[in-house]
């Protein structure tokens, strides 16, 4: 099929043109650079979460409409929407248990809206869609560079619409398999040229990012689309072994290649896997729950140095808010419940032979990337994933069906078992299958998906007012303004932890340090970062709390032994308490203390502790 061709034809249905458009809206506005909120300080992808929920919702909502009125559409599933479908109702059983925030709701709504609409597109537009990776990455690329202000700066520095030049890779890693698999399976010539020269800005850029997880997955992608016509032919088991193995070896010695590459990153992200292993065999079955891993790991971070004090990690610990490893994140958080929910999803989308060797390759891509990153923590990222694993189960896969289920006959074979089992007349799937039996059921359903379609955009639209005031409180009102604007806020964002740590430093900066206390103590159980700990301290410090100030210092010293600041902030407590010997054993701590970054701030620090020492 041409690029240029829109997948229009007479057999074609509303649900199918509808879901086009708005994908084709959905996928524009993900990858794109503009959307509501982009400029701002924090949660600048909030505007990107509300837009694609909002049209996501009324798409769905229209198409729900016409099935409810439209008798002779088939209503049908596949298992792995079903899988889908109890993962998601997982996830919902889990927000029971554990505090959530507004975003992490809204994403599921999204996502879910979202895989609902990519599920009416129709096979042949699948390459329409994937040509919007590599040329919005190369947009990304080019816009990006003509903004640059240094002179030194170049493509190492440009992190498009993300905000970190090694997630950016990731992305760029994505448009690059896309566009290759586009180039293989394209028989146009004009076609060809275009991808041709689309892959010469975005193969630049791949190189600076140095980033090792985007090369890693660029390269496995490209296997994959190298390799799939190969292992469809291959009759022989024997020789599909053998070029197995040969690829694992090859595998191996590239990641150890990459390990060198650059040695303390790796090991930094050795010593996070080496932590949050040990979470997972804390709470292995359910896990720590939503936003668990942010939650808890740093605290288990201290709790690892406080053991091991002389550990060859310690120079490398960070306030980490993610693993780096979206596969250990889920069995951190959700347990091997999750984790097998994920694996069972993974199996069933890879067993598709997917009529766009393409959207393998990119699946292949992405999995090995969220190896080594957090591409999951950006919305781009997850629509990418939400469509390959729609449009991979495209009915029509090399002339073969895949297997799908009609609704109503699903539903009358599990009421019929139940009955033979001697379960209630009036079970849950007996009252489903005579609701689709009667316009009673058109009559109920129609308001209530009006109602939640209104539901959402009201909650979306109420979440991202008030992302937008906090940003507007931050910078455009003095400091008492700002404070009371933040205060006025809490209520709906008292579950965001980077609203509540700002709010408690905005308190702190205007002395009130007993208001600040307990929404810093709050800011600290949902992400204990040890600027939050060390700001606590010296709240405690400031309302004579001084055992705790100690406590909380001394925890963010475990969490980072690379830090002066709690160190030095204890010195100068013990000297104000008289305990000099205290005072002196944490002075020569700190004027023995390796240097990892030198500023004048250190510099001084060292100069007061060699006073201290002398006196």
């Amino acid at each position: 099929m041409s690029f240029f061709t829109f997948p229009y034809n007479k057999n074609l249905s509303l649900e199918s043109l509808l879901s086009f458009g708005l994908s084709f809206l959905i996928l524009l506005y993900a990858f794109s650079l503009f959307w509501l909120g982009n400029r701002f300080a924090f949660q600048n992808q909030a505007g990107l979460l509300v837009g694609i929920t909002a049209l996501s919702a009324i798409g769905c909502t229209i198409i729900l409409i016409k099935r409810i009125f439209t008798s002779n559409h088939p209503k049908t599933f596949t298992q792995l929407d079903l899988l889908l479908f109890v993962f998601l109702t997982y996830l919902l059983v889990q927000m029971l248990f554990y505090p959530i925030n507004k975003e992490y709701i809204l994403q599921l709504i999204c996502l879910a809206s979202v895989y609902f609409l990519f599920r009416q597109l129709p096979p042949q537009s699948t390459n329409i869609f994937l040509y919007l990776l590599p040329i919005m990455a190369v947009f990304q690329i080019i816009y990006t560079h003509s903004r640059l202000t240094e002179p030194w700066q170049g493509f190492s520095d440009i992190t498009g619409g993300f905000g970190n030049t090694g997630i950016f890779g990731g992305f760029v890693a994505m448009g690059f398999v896309a566009a290759l698999g586009l180039l293989l399976s394209s028989k146009q010539f004009a076609i060809r040229i275009f991808l041709c020269v689309l892959l010469i800005p975005i193969s630049i850029q791949l190189f600076y990012t140095q980033s090792r997880a985007a090369w890693l997955a660029a390269i496995i992608g490209t296997a994959v689309l190298l390799l799939f016509p190969v292992f469809r032919k291959l009759k022989k088991p024997k020789v599909t072994i053998a070029i197995v193995f040969g690829l694992i070896i090859c595998a191996l010695l590239l990641l150890i290649s990459l390990y060198y590459f650059k040695k303390d990153s790796a090991d930094g992200r050795v010593l996070i896997w080496t932590v949050s292993a040990k979470m997972l065999t804390e709470k292995p079955i359910t896990g720590f729950g939503v936003d668990g891993f942010q939650k808890n790991y740093l605290l288990r971070q201290g709790e690892y140095f406080k053991n091991n004090p002389d550990s060859t990690f310690a120079d490398l610990a960070d306030n980490s808010h993610s693993t780096f490893n979206e596969w250990l994140k889920i069995g951190v958080e959700q347990g091997i419940i999750g984790l097998l929910f994920v694996i069972g999803i993974l199996f069933m989308a890879f067993r598709y032979s997917a009529h766009s060797p393409s959207l393998w390759a990119i699946m292949a891509a992405l999995f090995v990337f969220s190896c080594f990153s957090y591409p999951f923590e950006f919305m781009a990222f997850k629509i990418l994933a939400v469509f390959c694993l729609a449009d991979i189960q495209s009915p029509v896969l090399f002339g073969t069906q895949i297997t799908q289920i009609d609704t109503k006959y699903f539903l009358a074979k599990v009421n019929l078992r139940l009955h033979k089992l001697g379960l209630c007349r009036f079970s849950i799937v007996s009252i489903c299958v005579i609701a689709l039996r009667r316009t009673l059921f058109r009559v109920i359903c129609v308001p209530l998906i009006i109602s939640a379609c209104g539901f959402t955009i009201y909650f979306s639209h109420n979440y991202f007012s008030g992302i937008k005031e906090w940003n507007r409180a931050y910078y455009a009102y003095s400091s008492e303004e700002k404070t009371d604007k933040l205060q006025a806020l809490y209520p709906d964002l008292k579950r965001n932890a980077m609203f509540v740590s700002v709010y408690g430093k905005a308190l702190y900066d205007n002395e009130r340090y007993s208001e600040a206390i307990p929404i810093l103590e709050k800011a600290k159980k949902l992400f204990p970062a040890t600027q939050t700990f060390i700001l606590l301290g010296d709240a405690y410090e400031k309302t004579g709390a001084y055992s705790e100030a100690l406590d909380v210092w001394q925890t963010a010293s475990y969490i980072m032994p690379v830090l002066f600041t709690p160190h030095y902030n204890m010195a100068k407590l013990y000297q104000k308490l008289d305990d000099n010997e205290r005072a002196k054993q944490k002075a020569e701590l700190i004027l023995n203390k390796r240097i990892k970054i030198n500023s004048p701030r250190i510099v001084r620090m060292k100069r007061e502790m060699e006073v201290l020492m002398n006196n």
